[in-house]
């Protein structure tokens, strides 16, 4: 049985990446974080061994040890958190990677990580090839069609939001009216969401695109019922996510909760013409 190796984030896609793995014939051994990873883990396969963040030695040893030279990463861990330097138990060789880093974007952190596997001969498969039943489709994905105006903030939303993503800022905008509301930073797409509420300006619509040169082996945009539930607080009233490019963790959940609070799920292309069916 071909082995598989998942660094697992926080959230629920971790364990989608574990059953897909497994529905394939692939035996996957999970790298697990405490704090981050959901303890759910442990119930759907038995090769689950946790780690504090920051222990990249350790799990460099592991995988070796388990003869495994492909892994995944799946799921959050916040930027955020890497920030918090009290809350890392950073080894001696996660210290030299941290000091080859000359800034903490998304992209220099995780390529570091990256490039510290590589030398190990251990390669990083995109999120895309174990999560293929979570990729968004084009086109309407919920019973709530977008008007014609919200039509017309989508398209503004997607170029502000490709925008934002080429500097490396975040992956979503909240947009109304063409004017942005709220652009998303460090705090991730749910938090930016009901920041936008604060504003107490219905009717908005969030956008969430790829980064123009997206590295679809990490930080691969996500959405899912949290997602929905940000925007039924920040009442917005659209969401429009790139086709093959953004992951909804949870598909029929999170569209089910979009229906009831009618709000429109898009499924849009990076560029050109946005069909609704």
């Amino acid at each position: 049985m071909t082995k598989i190796g998942v660094i697992a984030g926080s959230g629920d896609l971790p364990l989608k990446v574990v059953n897909e793995a497994s529905e394939r014939g692939f035996q996957p051994s999970v790298l697990a974080f405490d704090g981050f990873t959901n303890p759910r883990i442990a119930q759907i396969t038995a090769n689950v061994h946790w780690l504090k963040l920051g222990q990249l030695d350790r799990a460099i040893k592991l995988l070796k040890q388990l003869e495994i030279n492909r892994v995944v990463m799946a799921g959050k861990i916040d930027k955020s958190n890497l920030l918090r330097l009290w809350r890392l138990r950073p080894d001696r060789r996660a210290l030299k990677v941290i000091k080859r880093m000359t800034d903490w974007r998304d992209d220099t952190v995780l390529g570091a990580i990256a490039d510290e596997l590589a030398a190990e001969g251990i390669t990083i498969d995109s999120i895309t090839l174990w999560a293929t039943k979570l990729m968004a489709a084009q086109g309407v994905l919920s019973k709530k069609v977008p008007t014609q105006h919200q039509m017309e903030d989508i398209y503004f939303g997607r170029e502000m939001a490709r925008a934002i993503g080429a500097l490396d800022i975040g992956q979503t905008v909240v947009v109304k009216n063409r004017a942005v509301l709220v652009v998303e930073a460090i705090e991730g797409t749910d938090k930016a969401i009901l920041r936008a509420g604060e504003l107490n300006i219905p009717n908005s619509v969030v956008v969430k695109m790829a980064k123009p040169d997206q590295d679809m082996r990490f930080d691969v945009p996500g959405v899912g019922p949290s997602t929905i539930r940000s925007m039924i607080t920040a009442e917005a009233k659209v969401l429009a996510i790139e086709v093959g490019k953004t992951m909804i963790a949870d598909p029929e959940e999170t569209i089910l909760i979009a229906d009831r609070a009618k709000i429109s799920v898009v499924g849009i292309p990076s560029s050109g013409t946005i069909l609704l069916s």
